[in-house]
């Protein structure tokens, strides 16, 4: 064996001893899980991404942060397709709005309706955390109070278990829903690792930025320069500077809560994270908003088609044992 490959190979066991595998393990399941709800079966390259993320930590960015960033992009912009079975929860719903006027004309009125209905959401697709975080029930009121009550508006009702259209929708294009996640979290680390100029080591130049390996072990391919600097020109808006310095905030915020002192011998960066969303749930640990969300997307929409063939394509090394799919 050459001393170059010892070289490299004692370099790759020190990333993966720095790095807090139980952490880096449930991330990479919460990630896998919300991809599945959208049908994004886009592979991760595990090894690849714990590597970047030990080098960016060198440059400054804490591994804690970027997992945050992580996680919460996969999380906020996943976007899906309506199905079929969506048509039926939207067309209960209006039927459910309908009951109390209509009574039993209400089914027959939205049957006429379901055609259009089923017709225009073949045209949209729509966040998945909002579909997914839509109350399952519904109270249908059939009677009026009869007494002088603000707490009880009805006397005579029944819960009904229904979903209410998301909002707001997206409009579909050809081909599958794309997947803006990745690119996101790439364009972020590289903003947090800028802010950290002249802190921590930096990487030799004849390495691969380890900003564009990341976002090719989140796509599950390579990533070439030219493809990464089109999205990252397109993301530069306002509102990507505001959720960069509220993933920030909240992180360092969760952190000053915690009344556990971080283990020194142990680097379990994903600890303060992981507890906050297993005790309170996405919603209330990311730093979701819906108009900043939506911006985003449509600003990753409109960038020029990047060529997954462009005669600048890097190299960038593969994982022994990884496998690469096509991903947007």
């Amino acid at each position: 064996m050459s001393g170059k490959k010892a070289s490299q190979n004692s370099q790759e066991h020190a990333d993966r001893s720095r790095i807090d595998h139980e952490g880096l393990g449930w991330a990479l399941t919460k990630i896998r899980e919300w991809r599945g709800r959208v049908e994004n079966r886009t592979e991760i390259d595990d090894q690849l991404l714990a590597k970047e993320m030990v080098r960016l930590a060198e440059s400054g960015v804490p591994e804690s942060l970027l997992g945050f960033v992580i996680l919460g992009c996969e999380w906020m912009f996943r976007i899906r397709t309506f199905e079929p079975r969506d048509a039926d929860t939207v067309l209960a719903h209006i039927e459910s709005r309908l009951l109390p006027v209509l009574h039993e004309h209400a089914w027959l009125v939205t049957e006429a309706l379901a055609p259009s209905v089923r017709k225009l959401l073949k045209t949209q697709r729509v966040l998945a955390l909002v579909w997914e975080d839509i109350p399952h029930e519904v109270f249908v009121p059939t009677g009026p109070k009869s007494v002088d009550n603000s707490l009880v508006p009805y006397d005579a009702g029944y819960i009904a278990r229904l979903r209410t259209r998301p909002e707001p929708s997206i409009r579909a294009r050809r081909g599958p829903p794309p997947k803006p996640a990745p690119w996101i979290a790439g364009v972020i680390a590289e903003r947090l690792r800028d802010d950290q100029k002249g802190v921590g080591i930096q990487s030799p130049s004849e390495e691969q930025d380890p900003v564009l390996e990341l976002v090719s072990a989140l796509c599950g391919r390579t990533i070439d320069k030219h493809e990464y600097a089109v999205r990252r020109q397109s993301l530069r808006i306002p509102e990507l500077d505001n959720l960069v310095e509220r993933f920030k905030e909240l992180l360092e915020l969760f952190v000053s809560w915690d009344t556990r002192p971080a283990l020194r011998d142990h680097l379990d960066w994903f600890r303060v994270v992981r507890t906050r969303l297993d005790t309170f749930g996405p919603r209330d640990t990311f730093p979701y908003d819906q108009q900043t969300v939506t911006r985003l997307i449509e600003a990753y929409g409109t960038s020029p088609a990047a060529h997954k063939t462009s005669p600048t394509r890097a190299s960038v090394p593969r994982s022994p044992g990884a496998g690469r799919r096509g991903g947007e």
